[in-house]
């Protein structure tokens, strides 16, 4: 397992395995980070398979059936791989080149298809995590190209700073932060911020915290008359007024949030 930290090389594994350089993929990484709409995009209008753990085994197997050969991508399916029907036929997805995928028994659901069949499906298996140290889902990643994705926080801001350029100070905010966001946590920001109803900053603050920093100002700016706030600031923190006018200005953000509440 190869441990990636940027979106540029994250996004060319998903190419080369979109472009069939790579036979199966497996993409580890915490929710939110961009691992869905990294397929979506590579795969553009291509005709795929994509399964979740809302279908059962032999669902997959006659969808697969009736389309042996194109792209298969397995999103968020850690209630499938308990299933020792599902990790037979997913191992035999993972083979390298052609494979043949059989489903053990005959049924009257199989509505007139074959126990087998031959495919060349790339297959993408994407998770939050592995789930279990069940030797069926080992044997799976033995087959696959496995990386975990773990951007920095640099690279998240940066993303963020791509995908939305006019929210540029809320994401300057989220930088602050000392909560390691995601690109999630940016979308469900914006949605506060257009409500009528809710305080973008009381809602970010309680979902990703306070700089310890900015911490301390408050307590300065509690404690101190305003004339001694930098002194007091640069003497408990040993950082610049530079820095102390940006997080002057969050914390009297959240000190107007706490007055409102």
């Amino acid at each position: 397992m190869r441990k990636i930290e940027t979106y540029d090389r994250f996004h060319r594994h998903f190419r080369a395995w979109a472009d069939r350089e790579i036979d199966s993929l497996l993409a580890l990484g915490r929710p939110g980070n961009g691992k869905s709409s990294a397929y979506r995009q590579v795969l553009g209008n291509r005709s795929y398979h994509l399964f979740s753990a809302r279908k059962s085994p032999l669902q997959v197997y006659c969808e697969l059936y009736d389309d042996p050969d194109s792209p298969v991508v397995f999103d968020d399916i850690s209630a499938l791989l308990v299933d020792n029907n599902f990790l037979d036929m997913l191992k035999s997805l993972c083979e390298t080149g052609q494979k043949i995928i059989r489903w053990g028994t005959t049924t009257s659901k199989l509505e007139g298809r074959k126990t087998s069949f031959a495919s060349t499906s790339p297959v993408l298996i994407v998770l939050n995590k592995i789930p279990d140290k069940n030797p069926d889902v080992r044997a799976v990643l033995d087959r696959c190209d496995v990386i975990q994705f773990e951007p920095t926080k640099t690279e998240i801001i940066g993303r963020m700073r791509e995908i939305f350029p006019e929210d540029r100070h809320l994401i300057d905010l989220m930088a602050e932060l000392p909560v390691l966001p995601t690109l999630r946590t940016l979308i469900k920001a914006r949605q506060w911020a257009r409500s009528t109803h809710l305080d973008l900053l009381e809602e970010l603050f309680a979902e990703c915290g306070v700089p310890g920093p900015v911490s301390t100002l408050l307590e300065i700016m509690r404690t101190q008359p305003e004339t001694e706030w930098l002194p007091k600031y640069i003497e408990a923190t040993s950082l610049t007024d530079r820095t102390y006018r940006r997080h002057k200005s969050i914390a009297r953000e959240i000190l107007a949030c706490r007055q409102s509440v």
